[in-house]
């Protein structure tokens, strides 16, 4: 993300201009006789210059801001391989030598400053048709409008270290003579910086710089011209331009860091007009009015009443009387605050910071139900037995050994043969062992089978039982 211009507030886009009682100037052209170019808006003037290359530099790529003045692209220095945010002026007013003037303006107040809260200004000029470009650094971040709106009301701590930084710029720029007079929430940026954050001041267009002139001090504007967003603006800032110094920007800045603080800015209606009466004849409300009591600082609701004076002389006398009293509220100077990301990015690390919540819930039930599930099974079983997972196995079986031993030879006397068989033909058994303590088994060959028995057969009658006799 990067910092795009004037964002809108009001009735207006960035600014709003209004007349004074002194009668205004005509303003000068560039080209009086030019056609009215106020068709051609920040819509026309992307299509014409999506990527193209500007002042033979610098290659345009999309559109990453638009506001009331122009629009911003992301872009690439050529020659030194670089990004940059560049912002062109709409062609409208670029026909305008007084917004051509604010337009570079921005450039020189940001450059003579030097300061690291400041946005860092790289080039400006006209291109070869005539617009008007401003080459900036690119911010990856957000304003702080967006982080309210997202967020909310932010920690005394993190509101005050926001204000600590803005006040860090301001008193850089007032001591160069320079006055921002459109300092709100939509011109502070918050960008990602060695683990922490760095706030970023942005859009010195409208700056009133002081010249000196011998002991007089004179502003370059013109003077009958309010410009300013009306939430934000000082009293003097409405009345007259000319009454405007370093503490209507001390002023803006309570409007900020009441709005940091409470999620809302101090004075609210339907129209600029409405607002600015407010800032002129309402008196500001408390902190104690719009949180729980317990959680307000009495001398930070006092800080604030004092920068929200609607006399600039009741207001504090510089930046740097403002930075002494937020250090004596002995506060957090670098308060831990998460990282900033886009917000597509800040929802997917929500995300995965959820997840990982309940990955690791999900472990710690497992782990919890495991030593339960043991416990109990541990009461189930019977004292005194140990448990069957824990036994030893039982001993395996010895195994058994088979021999095969022959039995003894030996020769029986036929007579006794005889009888055996006969015997065992008779009663169908078996014939009993010599040596019944003594098991041979012969797998090799089967048991013969036993005999038969001798049949003596007797002749008939009239034959000889042997012929030969």
């Amino acid at each position: 993300m990067c910092p795009g211009p004037e964002a809108p507030s009001g009735d207006e886009a960035g600014a709003l201009s209004a007349t004074a009682p002194q009668p205004r100037a005509p303003e000068r052209t560039l080209a009086p006789d030019a056609p009215d170019a106020a068709s051609d808006d920040g819509a026309a003037l992307e299509r014409r210059w999506k990527g193209r290359i500007l002042a033979g530099r610098y290659a345009l790529g999309g559109v990453i801001g638009r506001g009331g003045m122009g629009i911003v692209f992301e872009g690439r220095h050529l020659a030194l391989d670089r990004p940059v945010a560049v912002k062109l002026l709409r062609p409208d007013l670029a026909r305008s030598v007084d917004a051509v003037e604010r337009f570079h303006r921005e450039a020189r107040a940001a450059a003579a400053i030097g300061n690291e809260h400041i946005v860092e200004v790289l080039d400006f000029g006209l291109g070869a048709e005539g617009d008007a470009y401003l080459v900036m650094e690119l911010l990856a971040g957000e304003d702080l409008s967006a982080r309210v709106a997202r967020e909310g009301p932010s920690p005394p701590a993190v509101a005050v270290a926001i204000a600590r930084e803005v006040l860090d710029a301001l008193e850089a720029a007032h001591d160069k003579g320079i006055i921002h007079r459109d300092l709100k929430s939509e011109n502070i940026f918050v960008v990602a910086h060695d683990g922490g954050e760095r706030v970023k001041v942005l859009d010195w267009g409208i700056s009133k710089v002081l010249e000196e002139s011998g002991e007089r001090r004179g502003p370059i504007t013109r003077d009958g011209v309010v410009l300013g967003t009306p939430h934000y603006m000082a009293p003097e800032q409405s009345a007259d331009g000319a009454l405007v110094d370093h503490r209507a920007d001390l002023y803006a800045l309570g409007c900020i860091l009441f709005e940091l603080l409470t999620g809302r800015v101090p004075f609210t209606g339907a129209t600029a007009m409405e607002v600015l009466y407010k800032h002129n004849h309402n008196a500001p409300p408390r902190l104690s009015e719009l949180l729980p009591p317990r959680s307000v600082d009495p001398r930070l609701d006092a800080i604030l009443q004092r920068l929200l004076a609607k006399d600039r002389d009741d207001r504090f006398a510089d930046a740097r009387a403002v930075t002494a009293a937020l250090d004596a509220l002995d506060l957090p100077a670098s308060p831990a605050r998460r990282m900033l990301h886009h917000a597509a990015a800040s929802r997917w690390g929500l995300r995965v910071v959820i997840a990982g919540f309940v990955t690791l819930g999900g472990v710690i039930t497992d782990m919890a139900w495991r030593v339960n599930f043991d416990q109990r099974a541990a009461a189930m079983r019977p004292r005194g037995r140990p448990d069957a997972s824990l036994r030893p196995p039982p001993p395996a079986p010895p195994r058994t050994r088979v021999e095969a031993v022959a039995p003894p030879v030996e020769n029986p006397q036929p007579a006794v043969i005889a009888e055996d068989v006969a015997a065992a033909t008779e009663e169908r058994r078996d014939v009993p062992s010599a040596t019944p303590t003594r098991v041979y088994v012969s797998p090799a060959r089967p048991r013969p089978a036993p005999r038969a028995a001798r049949v003596t057969r007797t002749p008939p009658a009239g034959l000889k039982a042997n012929p030969y006799e």
